[in-house]
């Protein structure tokens, strides 16, 4: 145990304090959080969506980082005017961008729940 010190009204200087023990446990948290977080945004990569639009006559698949990998227009539309095929379309990659956001968020609440943070904190 630490000697006390008269000069500085009798408080311990020699032991840690539990709110530093508090501080370090919370920072430990944080690098482990940030670490997941850098891990997720990676597996994001490999995460597929796939939208809809127009009844399924338009269907895009992209990636949760934000990636188009495809588009598939069903031969139906062939005969249909281009603004029709080009507002499904537009249709489509906004369904697909709403999709990514939703699974991105899940994912960042599994990581954040486990961890007891509040999922909004990113």
């Amino acid at each position: 145990m630490a000697k006390k010190i008269k000069g500085f009204g009798g408080r311990s200087y020699g032991q840690k304090s539990k709110k530093s023990g508090n501080l370090n446990e919370l920072l430990k948290q944080a690098q482990k959080a940030q670490e997941q977080m850098e891990g997720l945004e990676e597996s994001f990569k490999e995460i597929e969506v796939t939208a809809t639009a127009g009844g399924g006559a338009v269907t895009v698949i992209a990636t949760c980082d934000y990636k188009i990998k495809a588009i598939e227009i069903d031969d139906e539309l062939k005969e249909e005017e281009f603004e029709i095929v080009q507002d499904l379309i537009i249709a489509g990659v906004n369904e697909v961008l709403e999709e990514i956001k939703k699974r991105r968020d899940e994912e960042y609440a599994k990581v954040t729940g486990s961890m007891g943070l509040p999922e909004d904190i990113i």
